[in-house]
């Protein structure tokens, strides 16, 4: 199996959603840096930081801290060999319909510092693509849902 590939509601890298972070810590060592952040009064999450590796895994307290979303940082992983860092979005969107995402969803998410961000998400399959400068700057995916409620672990 490719190491590079990302595998929607899956994982990474023999990495795979529902894990606890001792056992992602097992799988790639020690994190280079750990954030922990106050989501609500009620909710917390830990973020692993593999900036070598361009990878991060969270894990929310919503969820048990059990691996909840992986963002992908490096263009050397892919989604069907063709979604990655770096790639525009006039291709993304020219190539769209071979891929079976499903009907994307788009958000501008600018800011004074990040003027040209924007968000491409695909619900269906729990991915968000985000872009600066028209290019995908980071990768976001978690585990498939089967309702609103109920997240589909991998066992």
């Amino acid at each position: 199996m490719d190491q590079n590939e990302i595998l929607l509601g899956k994982g990474i890298s023999g990495v795979n959603f529902g894990m606890i972070q001792a056992e992602v810590e097992k799988i790639l060592g020690k994190a280079d840096e750990v954030g922990e952040y106050s989501l609500s009064p009620s909710e917390n999450s830990i973020t692993l930081f593999y900036n070598n590796k361009g990878l991060s895994f969270t894990f929310e307290s919503v969820d048990q801290f059990r691996l909840s979303y992986i963002s992908i940082y490096h263009s050397q992983y892919h989604i069907f060999n063709f979604i990655k860092i770096g790639l525009s979005k006039r291709n993304l969107l020219d190539e769209l319909e071979l891929f079976q995402l499903g009907k994307p969803e788009f958000e501008k998410a600018d800011s004074e510092e990040f003027p040209t961000h924007e968000l491409i998400y695909f619900p269906n399959e729990n991915l968000h693509l985000w872009l600066d400068d028209g290019k995908i700057s980071e990768i976001q995916f978690g585990p498939f849902w089967e309702d609103m409620k109920t997240i589909v672990w991998e066992d």
